[in-house]
């Protein structure tokens, strides 16, 4: 009796530590841990002062708009449009195009501030979170 009350607190124990432990390594944006579902290409990008733009793929097409912000100004915007699958954003100091689900394109304008401008876009996809962070100098 005793031994057979030992082997099943040892089994019960024993699937314990296996269902709390985690082999990934990168808990990535999750929350609760997870990996990335979304795969971009390129999470950050540093431009001179001039104009330029980026493309910027995904492995998925489910993920959506979350924020846009410079130097932490908001950019407001329509999440039902940030959500679709094709759109365009456009600001005064950079457009944000979406193609076909996968593709992403960020046209940033001419740096004429006297400070380097940080352009984050922040991706969501269910509970993971990913940046697309762009800095442009001076």
């Amino acid at each position: 009796m005793k031994t057979r009350f030992l082997s099943t607190l040892f089994t019960m124990l024993s699937f314990l530590i296996i269902s709390c432990s985690s082999d990934q390594n990168d808990g990535g944006g999750a929350i609760g841990g997870g990996g990335d579902p979304i795969k971009l290409s390129n999470k950050k990008v540093t431009f001179s002062s001039e104009a330029n733009s980026v493309t910027i793929t995904s492995q998925s097409k489910w993920w959506k708009i979350s924020d846009i912000r410079i130097n932490d100004e908001r950019f407001g915007f329509n999440s039902e449009i940030a959500a679709q699958q094709s759109f365009v954003l456009q600001y005064n100091e950079f457009k944000i195009e979406r193609k076909e689900g996968t593709t992403i394109i960020i046209n940033i304008n001419k740096n004429t501030t006297n400070q380097d401008r940080n352009l984050i876009v922040t991706l969501q996809e269910g509970n993971y979170y990913d940046n697309i962070n762009i800095i442009q100098s001076k």
